[in-house]
């Protein structure tokens, strides 16, 4: 997915405010950590730069690749 930029500087500015209010929270550092990465991809995502799931999907593919050998 692509979003406008107009939008974007917008949601961007959104979710600096969103990460600074985690790490004010009282929010154990793992749980603080799984708030930021998730909407960080979130954003991401929207940008067109993010695909969920890839990442788990390319090592996959990688140890496939390597059992093979």
């Amino acid at each position: 997915m692509k979003t406008q930029s107009k939008y974007l500087d917008e949601i961007n500015r959104l979710l600096a405010d969103y990460l600074t209010e985690i790490e004010k929270s009282d929010l154990k550092p793992l749980s603080a950590q799984v708030y930021q990465v998730q909407s960080k991809n979130f954003v991401r995502w929207i940008n067109g730069e993010f695909t969920p799931g890839e990442v788990k999907k390319s090592k996959k593919q990688a140890k496939e690749n390597t059992d093979k050998r």
